[in-house]
């Protein structure tokens, strides 16, 4: 049992938070926020929620400082808050006993960041230039501190004071992360170096001062120059021999696995990516990652090829073209309540592909999701136990500075006959 506060944040041009513009939004805020509510009901909760009623609305400066609060389902408070400086918070906050369905999940704040965010197709959003959701904020924790404590002197009765740093909301770039398993970590990024959307993704060098340069994609830390230990770890260095095999890398924008691959002596390594903007960017800013691999698409042992690797996998399959090792530096395991959906159907395509265009002794190498994700890494071995090629797998673990917790890391391969008796 906990109070559950969802937080989302979102900036546009102060002109739309005064006069007409400011009900405006408003309002679309509110229709926002009610149709995600609309599909989390409980059972018992059949019928449409009445609309949210206003109890609060404060015009606090005529520069854009407004404050609106609506009551919600299940005694829920949504408030409004906007600055003159653009900013606007919302935050929803409800108590949720044991056993019950959240009001709100994670995907449904996902949901509301991508219509402010203008990447729905569905409807026309306000403009936001810049967007942040973060998962739930959880209150109600028994431990305390010295304010905690002197509360909890004066109020006698309190089971439980708990007190929490501030939120820093709107400020110039993100400094919160979600864990695998859906956790708000804080880091400790003081400057953004490069910031700019390719046709594929968001691509961002943050600077950490305890991790260095770290690519972050569409929001998620990706790799820092403090986790050589996610690259080693991928390869299984050490207990895997590389040395005149050909191998196949899908992904890797950022070049280390690239770069570590070669000092291993390979026969050849290709590597598809399809997004060159990232490239071109960890080039310079991730240099003590990928030293100088991305400098020249074309060497004596690699080539990288910018495009799609399912053309590529599907052309190698009509050639015969096959490989020692198929690296997978693509996406995480989705963290979701069953094995379907957009990324798990690619990463079944992914899976049956590389299969199709490795050697029968051949290894597919590829990263899970964090250790506190059990149920995800369950599912994606059960995905692996109905693959089209039987096969048998391994799994290994290592903490990865950046992303703050223990990694995991599949090695696959095909399932070997049992000599006859």
């Amino acid at each position: 049992m906990c109070a559950n506060i969802h937080l989302l944040d979102f900036s546009v041009d102060p002109a739309h938070l005064t006069g007409e513009g400011q009900a405006k939004l408003e309002k679309e805020v509110v229709a926002a926020i009610t149709t995600q509510l609309e599909t989390t009901k409980e059972g018992k909760e059949q019928e449409p929620f009445p609309e949210l009623e206003k109890v609060l609305s404060k015009q606090l400066s005529p520069l854009g400082d407004y404050l609106a609060i609506y009551a919600g389902p299940r005694n829920s408070v949504i408030s409004i808050r906007s600055y003159p400086t653009g900013l606007l918070t919302v935050n929803v906050e409800y108590y949720l006993q044991d056993g019950d369905k959240p009001l709100l999940t994670l995907e449904n704040i996902k949901a509301l960041e991508m219509y402010f965010g203008g990447k729905s197709k569905e409807i026309d959003p306000v403009k936001a230039f810049r967007v942040k959701t973060f998962p739930p904020v959880k209150r109600g924790a028994k431990e305390c501190r010295s304010l905690e404590q002197k509360w909890g002197e004066v109020w006698g009765k309190a089971k439980g004071v708990k007190t929490l740093p501030p939120l820093r909301r709107g400020i110039p770039f993100d400094v919160y992360f979600l864990s695998s398993d859906e956790r708000l970590m804080e880091y400790d990024v003081d400057k953004i170096i490069f910031d700019q959307k390719s046709p594929f993704q968001h691509v961002q060098i943050l600077h950490s001062l305890t991790f260095g340069n770290m690519l972050v994609l569409d929001d998620l830390q990706n790799l820092a120059e403090s986790d050589l230990i996610y690259t080693e770890s991928i390869m299984c260095r050490g207990t895997e021999d590389y040395k005149d095999k050909e191998i196949l890398i899908l992904g890797g924008g950022d070049g280390a696995l690239l770069y570590e691959l070669r000092k291993e002596n390979p026969k050849f390594v290709t590597m598809i990516e399809i997004d060159d903007l990232v490239m071109q960017v960890c080039k310079i800013h991730l240099r003590s990652a990928c030293g100088n691999t991305l400098d020249n698409y074309k060497g004596s042992n690699y080539e990288i090829i910018v495009g799609d690797c399912v053309e590529y996998m599907k052309n190698c399959g009509k050639e015969g073209k096959k490989f020692d090792y198929v690296f997978a530096d693509l996406t995480d395991i989705p963290i979701s309540p069953t094995p379907q959906g957009e990324i798990w159907d690619f990463i079944r395509l992914i899976l049956n592909l590389s299969f199709s265009v490795m050697k029968p002794d051949g290894r597919y190498m590829t990263h899970g999701n964090g250790s506190s994700s059990p149920s995800a890494l369950k599912m994606f071995e059960e995905v692996l136990d109905r693959l089209e090629d039987p096969v048998e797998w391994s799994r290994t673990h290592n903490f990865v500075p950046s992303f703050m917790e223990d990694w995991v890391f599949y090695q696959i391969q095909r399932k070997q006959s049992s000599p006859s008796s």
